[in-house]
């Protein structure tokens, strides 16, 4: 009679060995699992600090994404004469975000209720070259004295006429927009922020800041 009993007895040498084996096959493989996941992470969290704080001097393509409610980056560095395009991104699932860009404090819209902070005294855009070289899901765009061309078809949205306010891009939930220009003589510091809902998203968080350097 067989008396082995196959539950209790422990393993022999080899099948030991082969157990060790794949348990630091698949411990290793966890640890670079880990490693590789550390990393990733790590990247992007250098990639997310180096977008809020901004690159030294931007130029050529410039990506701003919009959230609820702040603008990644919340700093840019422009040079003047520098060719840019700038590409405005609405990451927000339920918000209309805008983009002005101005300074010198803020025009008010006086009426029955309150006193509604609506635009920036100065117009950044005032007399500045712009093409549109991409534009989806854009709810309106106001040029004001902005000189305004299009390499896309415009519909609607397009506003070009006096008294609509300043030059501001308003784009749906997940719209975007590209501007090409030149970074004007405009030297100094300038302001950029969302007025929407009656400067709610500003007051909220949603601005950032542009420091344009002589050429």
């Amino acid at each position: 009679m067989d008396k082995r009993d196959t539950g209790s007895n422990p393993p022999a040498d080899d099948e030991q060995v082969d157990w060790d084996r794949r348990t630091l096959i698949l411990g290793s493989g966890v640890a670079l699992f880990v490693g590789a996941a550390a990393l990733f992470e790590s990247s992007n969290i250098a990639k997310a600090t180096a977008a809020i704080v901004g690159s030294p001097v931007d130029a050529g393509l410039t990506t701003v994404y919009q959230q609820d409610y702040y603008y990644i980056p919340n700093q840019m560095t422009w040079r003047v004469g520098t060719p840019m395009i700038l590409h405005i991104h609405n990451l927000s699932n339920v918000h209309f975000h805008e983009m002005q860009i101005g300074r010198g404090g803020f025009q008010t819209d006086h009426n029955a209720f309150s006193n509604l902070k609506v635009q920036f005294n100065v117009d950044f855009w005032d007399g500045v070259p712009v093409t549109i070289v991409e534009a989806n899901m854009v709810d309106n765009f106001v040029t004001n004295r902005a000189i305004v061309k299009s390499d896309v078809p415009t519909g609607p949205w397009l506003l070009t006429g006096a008294g609509n306010g300043n030059f501001s891009p308003t784009l749906y939930p997940g719209g975007d927009i590209k501007l090409k220009f030149n970074v004007p003589n405009k030297p100094g510091i300038w302001q950029y922020g969302c007025f929407v809902q009656g400067f709610i998203h500003w007051k909220d968080g949603m601005q950032g800041t542009i420091n344009i350097l002589n050429a």
